[in-house]
């Protein structure tokens, strides 16, 4: 029997007030909140101690600076690695009306750049290792709470800068990454000559001064596929070679590409040629003695 998730809605019109369609807290994370969908844009910035957070029902680790944008209709729920408030996982939150920030952002000069951002249909991380997030969330997060004279447009104009240094860290990771790099090139000739060993993804990604996350996004952007559906198809051409010029068992050959299930890698190869690998052998060499 499946037993479906609990999945509340949140609703902005709860949070916002007339003055503002920003509302933002610091809270300490427990397991009272379920999982949840909202119709606002939210920012989460992890301020203290460590936990999960579970996104479209997949759970990942998280830690102090870690960053989110999550776009309305994407489900997530934090968890406290521990329920013992000596360390608590304490998250600030800033909700957003998204239209009507795109509205007010009209009247500024190249408010362009960061309308990407208020229209991502996707969820989006970031670790901010150098902590320049930290203290913008600590000041809105005080702007918005003492209310003093001013609050109102120096809550935007802090909103306005998180949303701005996103929009860098997304623009220099994507030129960090892009195929003509040199990033890139030592990215693909690793793959090509380390692909029967472990991909160090993340020694990658700190090269490159991205997250993994945001190595993996840009990986599919670029390719069209998943690294991992790339290194695949490394490994499979790879063992096609070495079926046709070597005599090595499939055992062999199987270990030699990086598998060490020699009945995954049987499936996997007539999943991906059509033949089994003793079966592709004979054909190959059988057309290559015809051709002679």
């Amino acid at each position: 029997m499946t037993i479906k998730r609990r999945i509340d809605t949140l609703i902005g019109d709860y949070f916002f007030n007339k003055e503002i369609p920003i509302y933002i807290n610091r809270v300490a994370e427990s397991y009272e909140l379920h999982e949840h969908i909202h119709d606002f844009l939210e920012l989460n910035y992890v301020s203290e101690g460590t936990g999960s957070h579970v996104i479209n029902g997949v759970t990942s680790s998280v830690k102090k600076g870690d960053l989110f944008l999550l776009p309305m209709g994407i489900s997530h729920v934090y968890r406290p690695s521990t329920a013992s408030d000596a360390d608590p996982l304490i998250v600030y939150n800033c909700v957003v009306d998204a239209d009507s920030l795109l509205e007010v952002l009209s009247t500024y000069p190249g408010s362009e750049v960061i309308e990407p951002l208020l229209k991502e249909k996707q969820y989006r991380y970031y670790d901010d290792r150098w902590q320049q997030f930290q203290r913008l969330f600590e000041q809105v997060y005080e702007e918005y709470q003492r209310g003093r004279e001013g609050w109102v447009i120096s809550v935007y104009t802090y909103v306005i800068q998180i949303l701005i240094h996103l929009q860098r860290l997304d623009t220099e990771a994507q030129l960090r990454i892009q195929p003509s790099s040199s990033g890139w090139e030592d990215m693909v000739h690793e793959l090509h000559t380390n692909y029967a060993g472990s991909i160090a993804v993340s020694e990658m990604a700190a090269k490159m001064k991205i997250s993994v996350r945001q190595l993996h996004r840009l990986f599919v952007k670029h390719t069209g596929a998943s690294m991992s559906h790339y290194v695949q198809k490394i490994r499979i051409q790879a063992a096609c070679d070495l079926l046709r010029t070597t005599d090595l068992l499939i055992s062999e050959v199987s270990e030699q590409v990086g598998y060490h299930d020699v009945s995954y890698f049987h499936a996997l190869f007539k999943r991906k040629t059509g033949s089994a690998p003793k079966a592709y052998r004979r054909l190959v060499r059988s057309m290559s003695l015809e051709n002679n």
